[in-house]
């Protein structure tokens, strides 16, 4: 697998060097599946915080303090003011396993769209999200996407994601996942099949093994733990990125009680090295292939030979007042993005957190 990289430079004169000559290198890496480019330049290392501030606190506990008085999964309020699936699908209208709770989404965006509320706390910091708390999370989630296999065969394209913290895009700052169930993928979850069935097609080899047997020894690797190999992305599409890979599970019912548990403790460890970082806030989104049984295409091929689930975890913009999108005309519509932190730096740091989750 060749890993692209290209480096450019800039010269002009610079106000902050008196007007002297001022030459700057950039590295442009290029996601070896989907070609998207990530930029980095040395001299912005200096300058994060800038484009990235740090965590307010005190603007974080207030937030947390003036939400918390409406919020509809506090005090068992979600008992009344939270809806029900149909018996058909989920029997009582809800799933509910340890601390977490699933029920549907009020203003739906796909067939399924399910809310995971995750405890009872409002606000969490990044370090305090527990293997135990996510694995719950998970497992209503899974169970889910089971009954609607059963009951619901037509839905087959799963994801499960989240947004914390309102510059993540949340509405309810209480920790919570979303589970979106369609007849089909969306736009980046079809490009990741389109383009690992190419790949597929062209190299008689699935993409993401071949990443994770290219990047097992090298600086990018966190660890694998269980079923899944945890990575710094090479050429992120946003802050921080981390991702998961499963070289062995194409779908979201391959995932047994153990592979959850394990996903939940890496996770976990991943959001602390967030916090430790100055970091507030993530998203992440969880891609499978297909649920539903399946024929095969025209090369004899199906979606489970050339996909395997996927998980990718970034930060956005942290919670200050006034805080800027990390979302603008270089991101959203050039679909680039910079790299703030070198990844195999990122890795490292990982690295250290995942020692201490795993004990």
């Amino acid at each position: 697998m060749n890993l692209e990289s290209t480096i450019e430079l800039a010269r002009f004169h610079s106000p902050l060097k008196n007007g002297a000559i001022d030459e700057q290198s950039m590295e442009i890496r290029t996601d070896p599946l989907l070609g998207h480019k990530a930029v980095f330049n040395p001299g912005l290392e200096d300058k994060v915080e800038i484009l990235f501030p740090r965590t307010d606190e005190k603007y974080l506990v207030e937030r947390s303090e003036a939400t918390k008085k409406s919020c509809f999964l506090c005090n068992g309020r979600w008992r009344t003011a939270a809806p029900r699936y149909e018996d058909s699908l989920v029997p009582g209208g809800r799933i509910q396993k340890g601390r977490a709770v699933l029920f549907p989404n009020l203003f739906p965006l796909s067939s399924i769209h399910a809310v995971v509320m995750l405890g009872d706390e409002h606000f969490r910091r990044l370090n305090q999200f527990e293997p135990s708390l996510l694995g719950d999370g998970f497992k209503v989630a899974l169970e889910l996407v089971k009954r609607c296999e059963k009951v619901m065969p037509g839905i087959k394209y799963f994801t499960i994601n989240a947004n914390y913290m309102p510059p993540a895009g949340a509405s309810v700052m209480h920790p919570h996942l979303q589970l979106l169930g369609s007849t089909l993928p969306g736009t980046h979850h079809q490009k990741l099949l389109s383009r690992s069935r190419a790949w597929f097609e062209r190299e008689k080899a699935c993409y993401f093994r071949e990443l994770v047997e290219q990047e097992e020894q090298g600086p990018r690797m966190i660890a694998r733990q269980g079923s899944g190999c945890w990575l710094a992305a090479y050429a992120p599409l946003g802050g921080h990125e981390i991702q998961c890979i499963w070289p062995e599970k194409a779908s979201f019912l391959d995932f047994e009680d153990r592979d959850v548990d394990d996903l939940a403790c890496g996770l976990s460890a991943m959001l602390s090295t967030y916090h430790d970082l100055g970091l507030s806030t993530f998203n992440f989104s969880m891609f499978g292939a297909r649920t539903n049984s399946e024929g095969r295409d025209k090369g004899g091929n199906s979606e489970s030979d050339y996909f395997k689930c996927m998980l990718r975890l970034v930060n956005r913009q942290n919670m200050v007042p006034d805080h800027r999108t990390d979302d603008y005309f270089f991101q959203k519509l050039l679909e680039n993005e910079i790299i703030l932190r070198k990844p195999g730096e990122l890795a490292g740091l990982a690295r250290e957190h995942f020692k201490d989750a795993m004990g």
